[in-house]
């Protein structure tokens, strides 16, 4: 019963943390998994969410499923802590529950979310005790499964290499489950230019910017990350254990921020921290000294971070175009992203005059001059300029 009574407890908070991030509106990297974009990701993932797509509250339910998978995770983690005293390893649970990116990115529909409970998963792997024998062929499954939810999993391979080298498996055995996971990644990028365009992209990202700054940056992720007591003590944990998979995959990690940083990537580190904790208890001599910063800095992180309460422009012009009688498609002028396309229940266009015979209302980003010459009006008392074609 008391089990019970905490898993209840975890849920309601990571349903709060869910509708916390549901305040706003879906954003534009999170509507291409809901909707299936085929890119930047492999299609696992985003194949599974694009089959509730039918669902009248799909977003919710996907940030009410990556909160739960996140926050609920603390028994995994109270697992890898087992053969800690109760009080670690409830600060270790406590570290978790109350850092950063657990905070604020859990409700957020992201593959880095799924790749960072992914390499959780690796990390128990590697530091427990169980003989991993019996268990590589489902191993070897979950690395593909991973590397085709999102390409940022390669970032744990020292952790999965390390793993088979523990298990002691036949070297080219080992090569085999490593690789092909790879190779067939790698074909599924050469076959589909979206993928290798956004592999370029992400690249040229950062070129130009002082790597002072890019540094400066991904430090601050870093601390970010595990809201600072857990990104030292998880550091500090990995290497005085010499943990060399967790500190090659930290060192990964920390490139990638540099060559390619986007606000949703701190959680990587998250599990990384974890498994430098776990490898090293000792780093939690004073753990309810350590319990207190960090619930501490997680209130204080909460109470300075903006309050989303308001829509997106997208779906509030967009819930006025879907309740207009008339078919037709959707035409925007101007830069837009997906969360344009979720929001809406017909197509969407770049705006083209040739289009304006189709459509049933534009959406004016930019100025499109000559709109009310095709049988449009233009809708007062909304923020952008929208026009919509007359009965």
């Amino acid at each position: 019963m008391r089990r019970l009574l905490i898993i209840i407890g975890i849920e309601g908070y990571a349903v709060l943390l869910a509708l916390y991030r549901g305040l706003g509106s879906v954003h534009t990297d999170e509507a291409k998994y809901l909707l299936n974009i085929p890119y930047p990701h492999p299609p696992l993932a985003r194949f599974v969410m694009n089959m509730t797509e039918a669902l009248p509250y799909q977003e919710m339910f996907w940030r009410i499923v990556f909160a739960s998978l996140v926050t609920q995770a603390v028994w995994l983690i109270a697992r890898m802590a087992a053969r800690f005293t109760p009080e670690d390893r409830l600060t270790l649970c406590g570290l978790w529950i109350f850092c950063a990116s657990v905070l604020l990115q859990s409700g957020t529909v992201m593959m880095a979310v799924l790749t960072a409970l992914q390499g959780l998963v690796f990390v128990w792997l590697l530091l427990g005790d169980r003989k991993l024998e019996k268990y590589l062929g489902w191993i070897a499954l979950f690395w593909l499964a991973s590397l085709f939810t999102a390409y940022q999993a390669v970032l744990y391979l020292p952790i999965v290499v390390a793993i088979f080298w523990k298990a002691k498996v036949h070297p080219i055995k080992g090569v085999l489950a490593l690789g092909i996971p790879l190779l067939l990644l790698a074909l599924y990028v050469a076959s589909n230019p979206l993928a290798a365009a956004s592999f370029i992209n992400a690249g040229e990202q950062n070129i130009g910017r002082p790597l002072l700054d890019l540094v400066q940056t991904t430090l601050i992720s870093w601390l970010w990350a595990g809201s600072a007591v857990l990104s030292v003590a998880g550091v500090i944990g990995m290497v005085k254990t010499k943990q060399w998979p967790l500190i090659l995959s930290f060192l990964l990690v920390f490139v990638f921020h540099i060559t390619s940083y986007r606000v949703y990537y701190p959680v990587l580190f998250l599990p990384l921290l974890i498994g430098g904790v776990v490898a090293c208890p000792w780093v939690l001599r004073k753990s309810s000294t350590l319990l207190a910063m960090q619930i501490v800095i997680a209130v204080y992180v909460f109470a300075h971070t903006q309050l989303a309460f308001y829509e997106t422009g997208a779906r509030t012009v967009m819930r006025q175009v879907n309740q207009l009688p008339s078919t037709g498609v959707v035409l925007i002028a101007g830069s837009f992203g997906h969360s344009w396309q979720y929001e809406s229940r017909s197509p969407v266009f770049r705006y083209r005059p040739t289009l304006l015979s189709k459509a049933k209302a534009v959406v004016c980003l930019e100025q499109c001059p000559g709109v009310s010459n095709y049988g449009f009006y233009q809708i007062e008392n909304i923020p952008q300029e929208v026009w919509i074609r007359k009965n």
